[in-house]
């Protein structure tokens, strides 16, 4: 699978949302917050691309899917195929349930991670005319960075470990509805009374 120039340029934008959103503003961010936030997003909109009925459950509520178990392993392989072009290897023995390499809690619950970078997310997909499998894409090729950057930190086997829980838990998560510019404004009275 090929990444295009548009995912590329969605990656490296939702890249700099999660240090935003996730960094305490000078940039410094909690490994596994920052790499479960990104994961959560891609599976996430992974989850949006299935089109199923967004009423199915209340948000936060686990809704299990084939497709996700079918399209989830597109994620891992972006997030392994970055990695290893980026020269960082994995120790495949470390890979998977040993509590001890899945590293911190993160700071934020997957609805929260969600909740707090979707609509934007969602804006800079848009503005890159991805649709959502494409979107998920470019959030995987951003988690995939942000593991890079962190697993000098917490170690790679970790930092990876994190990310493919997140993919799992943003693809089997209802997400928080998305914000419109109509809920978003204030309604203000108009200035004429009608008597």
């Amino acid at each position: 699978m090929s990444i295009t120039k548009e995912q590329n340029s969605a990656a490296g934008e939702l890249v700099e949302l999660i240090a935003l959103k996730i960094g305490d503003g000078n940039r410094a961010i909690h490994p596994e917050t920052a790499i479960s936030a990104s994961a959560r997003l891609a599976g996430s909109l992974l989850l949006r691309s299935f089109n199923l009925d967004p009423n199915v459950g209340e948000p936060g509520s686990v809704l299990l899917s084939e497709e996700a178990n079918k399209q989830g392993p597109i994620l891992v392989n972006i997030l392994s195929g970055f990695l290893s072009a980026s020269n960082i290897q994995i120790d495949k023995e470390k890979v998977g349930g040993n509590e001890k390499l899945r590293g911190e809690d993160p700071h934020l619950t997957t609805i929260e991670s969600i909740a707090l970078l979707q609509n934007e997310a969602l804006n800079i997909c848009k503005e890159n005319s991805l649709n959502m499998q494409s979107s998920a894409q470019a959030a995987a090729l951003a988690t995939a960075f942000v593991v890079k950057e962190c697993a000098p930190q917490i170690g790679t086997e970790t930092a990876f470990n994190v990310a493919i829980l997140g993919f799992i838990e943003g693809s089997k998560t209802i997400p928080p509805k998305i914000a419109t510019k109509a809920s978003s404004t204030n309604h203000k009275r108009p200035w004429y009374k009608i008597w």
